[in-house]
């Protein structure tokens, strides 16, 4: 039996703390020896789609790269943690589509924090 991997998406405004509790999963989850990977959205903007900007087809093609990424990461059994804004309820649609086993976790904070 192949393990099964999952996408945690992780989204919500700018500053939210996506990535800091997408980074706490990923070392709880190392810890106990699960293949586990993080896309982050200002990491894969500098290489991935640094050629994107952020209209909003530039970020509908972004979130289509990251969930292809995440697909073949899931398909292999790894847990993929992704955390990107990806601000529309329709590009979020098409990530789950695509990719499967797939998990949304709208992260928010005061803005005061």
């Amino acid at each position: 039996m192949e393990p099964r991997g999952v996408t945690v998406w992780f989204t919500g405004l700018s500053g939210a703390g996506k990535t800091t509790i997408a980074r706490a999963v990923e070392a709880a989850l190392r810890a106990r020896g699960v293949p586990v990977e993080r896309l982050d959205g200002d990491v894969v903007r500098q290489s991935l789609t640094r050629d994107l900007g952020y209209s909003r087809e530039d970020r509908e093609q972004n979130i289509d790269r990251v969930a292809f990424v995440a697909k073949l990461l899931t398909r292999h059994g790894v847990i993929c943690l992704a955390s990107f804004i990806s601000p529309y309820r329709a590009m979020r649609a098409r990530a789950r589509q695509e990719i499967g086993e797939f998990l949304e976790v709208y992260v928010t904070a005061p803005l005061a924090t």
